[in-house]
């Protein structure tokens, strides 16, 4: 069988490079350390930033990224409820939670309610997001 390369996309060749993904956290601090870090591993080409719940449900619906990585305690709407928005939205949204908070209660409603695949507490090392993003990814793309 001969695979015709000009028919396949860059994402499809190599979608952990060339996908999008949503950052979200009310600390600019750890925005950058996220996209930094995943671009350093030389995963995603786009990067979207949101400060808050509100946004990142307003940017999920404009940008349909790959990937959500969803803080927990944030102001105005939570990352919870966001997640919970988003999931409503998109059944198939990948979103990974990331969060100081280690209470048990809070972690089984973003997973049950909320929709999140995966968490991750903080503080967290590079190596935790980047396989949390690219188990993601690579999931995504055999379904």
């Amino acid at each position: 069988m001969l695979i015709d390369v000009e028919k396949m996309s860059m994402k499809t060749m190599n979608p952990l490079r060339f996908c999008k993904i949503l950052i979200v956290d009310d600390s600019a601090y750890m925005r950058t350390f996220i996209k930094r870090t995943l671009s350093d591993a030389q995963i995603g080409s786009r990067y979207y930033e949101a400060n808050d719940g509100k946004e990142a449900i307003s940017k999920y619906v404009a940008f349909k990224p790959d990937v959500t990585i969803m803080d927990i305690i944030m102001p105005n709407v939570d990352g919870v409820k966001a997640s919970m928005a988003i999931n409503h939205y998109d059944p198939n949204a990948k979103i990974i939670v990331i969060s100081a908070k280690e209470n048990k209660e809070t972690v089984e409603d973003v997973v049950k309610k909320g929709g999140a695949k995966d968490y991750i507490l903080k503080p967290c090392d590079s190596s935790a997001i980047v396989m949390s993003v690219s188990k993601q990814i690579v999931m995504n793309r055999h379904r």
